[in-house]
Parts: C-alpha cells; sequence; structure tokens
C-alpha cells in the first residue's frame, strides 16, 4: 500500500507530515499487534456502534456485551464520577454478586478471579473540573472481567487495547453532553437575564422619566411662587435634584445599553456576538456621550482634558456598525486612559486626548475609514509587550497595581474584527494612543 503519492502542495505541509507519521507509526503498531479476525472485528464493531449509539448507558453496555458475545468474558465497567469515585455502570455479573471496590492501577492486574484493566481516555471528568493531566497519569475507570481460561501476553495485549478505544470514546460521548448541557444552560440564563435584568430595566426607565416630570413641574411651581425666603433654597434644591436625576438617567441609559449588547439571546444560542448593525453618526451617538461618561474619572485623577474633548469633524461621521457593542469597545478605551494616564512632564497633569478623523482609502478596497483614537499622556509600551496587548488575559508591566483582567483590549479587538475593521495601538510623543477604524459609511 503506497501512502507516497499526495498533491505537491501538501509535500511541504508540516501537518501533513505529522499525520503521515502518525500513520505510519500506527501501521507498524497494528502490525506488532496480530489481533485475530474475532478481535479485530469486536474493536471494529465496537467503533462503529459506539458512534450509533447516542445514550451512554447503551455505550456502557456495548463495551462488556463486545466482550461476552466474542469472548464469553463476563465484564463490569466501573467510571470515576464528578467526586473521583468509581461506579460501576454496567450491570453485575451473572451469577452470586459482592460488590466489588476495584483498585485502579496504572497496570493490568489480577486478584485471582478478575482481571482488572485501567481504561484510559482523555480524562473528561478532569476536564470538566478544569484540571490539566496526561492521560497515561491518570485512568478514567477499570474494566473487571472474569475470563473462563488462562489469559496469556497476546489476550492481555488485546484487552489493554480494547479498553483503551472505550475509554477514548467515553471521553468524546461525555464532553459532548456536557457541552449540550452547557448550551441549553447558556440558552435558559439569557432567557433569564431578559425576564428578571432587561425587563425590570424598561420599567426603571419609566420610572426615572416620571421623577424628571415631577422634577420639571416642581421648577415650574417655584417660578410662579411667590419670592420667600425659602424660595431659594427650594431653587436651589430643585436645580441640584435635576442634576443628579440626569446623572441617573445617563449612567442607566449606558448600562441598559451595555445589558442589551452584550447579553442577548443570540449570542448564547450561536456561541459568539452576533451583530446588530444600523447607520449612525459615531460623533454624535457614541465617542460624545462616552467621553462625557469618563470626564468625571479623569477629573478625579486630575488629568488634563481640553475644554474642545473629544474634537471630530465638523460633518457626520456615519458608520453602520453596532451602536452598543461599538460603544462598550469605546468605553474600555477610554477606561484603560483613565487608569494609566500618567504626567511625562514634571509638575503638569496627565492628559488625555479623544478625536475622530476620516482616512481615505483607509481599506484593502479602497473605502474610507472613520478613524477613532484615544490618546493617553504616559511612557511607551515597550515593543515587545505591545504586540500582545489585545491578547486575551494579558496585562502589560504598567498595569501592575490596577484593578483589571486584561480581556478588555482583547473585547476590542473582538467587535472591531466582526465589524471588519482595524483596531490598534500606537506610540506618540508624551504617550500612547489606543485607536479602532471601520468603514464609511454615506
Amino acid at each position: 500500500m503506497s501512502t507516497s503519492v499526495l498533491p505537491p502542495i501538501l509535500h511541504a505541509s508540516p501537518c501533513v507530515e505529522t499525520v503521515r507519521s502518525r500513520i505510519h507509526y500506527k501501521m507498524r503498531d497494528y502490525a506488532a499487534y496480530r489481533f485475530t479476525a474475532p478481535e479485530s472485528c469486536a474493536i471494529n464493531i465496537f467503533f462503529d456502534l459506539a458512534q450509533e449509539f447516542d445514550d451512554l448507558e447503551q455505550v456502557y453496555l456495548l463495551s462488556v456485551l463486545i466482550l461476552h458475545m466474542f469472548f464469553q468474558y463476563e465484564a463490569e465497567l466501573y467510571l470515576k464520577d464528578e467526586t473521583n469515585t468509581l461506579v460501576m455502570v454496567t450491570p453485575p455479573m451473572s451469577g452470586p454478586h459482592t460488590e466489588r471496590r476495584p483498585e485502579i492501577r496504572p497496570e493490568t492486574w489480577n486478584d485471582g478471579a478478575y482481571w482488572y484493566v485501567p481504561v484510559y481516555g482523555k480524562n473528561a471528568f478532569a476536564l470538566i473540573r478544569n484540571e490539566r493531566f496526561s492521560a497515561n497519569e491518570a485512568p478514567l475507570g477499570v474494566l473487571a472481567l472474569r475470563v473462563n481460561h488462562a489469559l496469556e501476553s497476546h489476550g492481555l495485549l488485546f484487552l489493554e487495547k480494547y479498553a483503551n478505544r472505550v475509554g477514548f470514546c467515553l471521553d468524546t460521548k461525555i464532553l459532548a453532553l456536557r457541552n449540550e448541557r452547557h448550551v441549553l444552560f447558556l440558552r435558559k440564563l439569557a432567557h433569564d437575564i431578559g425576564h428578571n435584568i432587561i425587563t425590570p430595566n424598561m420599567r426603571l426607565k419609566l420610572m426615572l422619566n416620571h421623577l424628571e416630570g415631577q422634577i420639571t413641574s416642581l421648577g415650574e411651581l417655584l417660578q410662579n411662587a411667590p419670592d420667600t425666603a425659602a424660595h431659594s433654597d427650594i431653587c436651589a434644591m430643585q436645580q441640584k435634584m435635576a442634576e443628579q436625576a440626569r446623572t441617573i438617567m445617563g449612567t442607566f441609559k449606558n448600562s441598559a445599553l451595555f445589558l442589551e449588547s452584550l447579553l442577548r439571546q443570540s449570542h448564547f444560542d450561536l456561541g459568539r456576538y452576533v451583530l446588530r448593525p444600523a447607520k449612525f453618526n459615531i460623533c454624535k451617538l457614541v465617542v460624545r456621550p462616552q467621553f462625557e461618561r469618563y470626564r468625571s474619572s479623569f477629573d478625579e485623577k486630575h488629568l488634563y482634558v481640553d475644554e474642545n474633548q473629544p474634537s471630530g469633524p465638523s460633518e457626520p461621521c456615519l458608520v453602520e456598525a453596532d451602536l452598543g457593542l461599538i460603544s462598550q469597545v469605546l468605553a474600555n478605551i477610554l477606561s484603560n486612559a483613565a487608569k494609566y494616564s500618567v504626567p511625562t512632564t514634571p509638575g503638569q497633569p496627565g492628559e488625555v486626548r479623544c478625536g475622530v478623523e476620516f482616512v481615505p482609502g483607509a481599506f484593502a478596497d479602497g473605502g474610507q475609514g472613520v478613524k477613532v483614537s484615544v490618546f493617553s499622556s504616559g511612557p511607551h509600551i515597550p515593543p515587545d509587550e505591545a504586540e500582545h496587548l489585545f491578547d486575551d488575559n494579558y496585562r502589560a508591566s504598567n498595569a501592575a497595581g490596577q484593578y483589571g483582567t486584561g480581556h478588555g483590549l482583547f473585547f476590542v479587538r473582538e467587535i472591531i474584527n466582526a465589524h471588519k475593521g482595524v483596531s490598534g495601538y500606537t506610540p506618540a510623543e508624551g504617550g500612547n494612543i489606543f485607536f479602532f477604524m471601520l468603514p464609511s459609511v454615506s
């Protein structure tokens, strides 16, 4: 049998060479095993039917019935559960049965009455518990067999290889069922979020609107009320209440926008962010509201912000994008600017700037881009760290002592990539610039 005739492009592929070498390795292995026709048939039938059966109990039964029907071996299958306890998952062997607690050893062994064969796999239960170790370190269970004749080395080799096939198949089945349950849970969770968080938020918005209406009515009453000693105090109180209501409403709108965009049912159903694009002016609906949201954070850090910030063109900067997700993208960048901006000149405060500009020919098709940039003062990020800034869970050395997860910029890249845009970092005089760019639309 020839394995050398491959398309030229495949000859140059490291992946092909890896797979080819593994095939050769297994060919040598199976030649050395010298399995009999019944042994090879038993393994093949197990594989065929294990793919056919969806019920784990059927696969458990299959693993022991194959041994009984082909070789007259009576067998029981024991597997470790989530608590690492060994549990018998097949019916007991025929005849009087005493509950056994087989000992799991890394090798096949017998106690004079039974043979115990370790069942190796990829340790699905360990993966569920987020443990990491190789299959050789921990069998996931054991096959207990009562054999009606002496077992020679060849018979033991077959049982060990058969048990390994059972283990790897069960791992695949267990993980598939676990993932199915996980997806169903996420879908139910999305429904619960919609019912218990997003819907009540709509009622909260109505209550805030009602409060704003009452504050406005109070102001109208004050305009027509006689000028008394308490009049000015009541006016000041009304203005303060009005300002607080505006702040609460602004915070609520941002929270509601982010909840709606991040906790959509479609994200949970498909396992990825699903965009809801619409055409809008990014300066008006994203850049200015988000910058104003963080202005108080800049003030708390004593960062200089020019009164003309954020800056942008006089004409509308139209993009077709997901408003909520793009707002969260900019919020992540501005949040970093508030945390990491530091003075670079003695006696001068740190600074934050934000701007929007058109970039002609920004994309491969020659299309114009709308670029949003955030400058924050501070030392440049070292080049070896800069190339990893948008990696998940990565935090640069300047993040020491600051709260964070290392996920914010990864989210930025994920969302901008989903919009067919560009995101990045570049050093600038006196600081650093983080930016993203989306295709401009008319």
